[in-house]
């Protein structure tokens, strides 16, 4: 199975989203990428005595927002927004980083 790329609609729902809520990251880099499932998920739960559970083939996707700025000092610092999405951009996880 193939998995197809978020639709450019919610790409740019998401960026404007995004942005609301993160002003300071505007012109910053976005990028998309799929996230996969690790192998053998399952079978390491099993063996640890976790409870398994089995989730759906839904696709998910990492949107990540990257950008540099520069601190009163001189030093670059970088500026990260990293959210997970489902194939219709609901947000399942974020994490920022300044």
């Amino acid at each position: 199975m193939t998995e197809q790329p978020l639709s450019p609609e919610v790409i740019a729902r998401l960026q404007q989203e995004l942005l609301q809520e993160y002003p300071e990251m505007a012109g910053a880099r976005m990028r998309i990428t799929p996230r996969r499932r690790p192998a053998g998920q399952l079978e390491i739960a099993a063996k640890s005595g976790f409870p398994v559970v089995d989730l759906p083939e839904e696709p998910f996707y990492t949107v990540t927002l990257r950008k540099e700025v520069t601190a009163e000092d001189g030093v670059a610092l970088p500026l990260v927004v990293r959210l997970t999405v489902d194939a219709e951009g609901r947000p399942v996880k974020r994490r920022e980083r300044h």
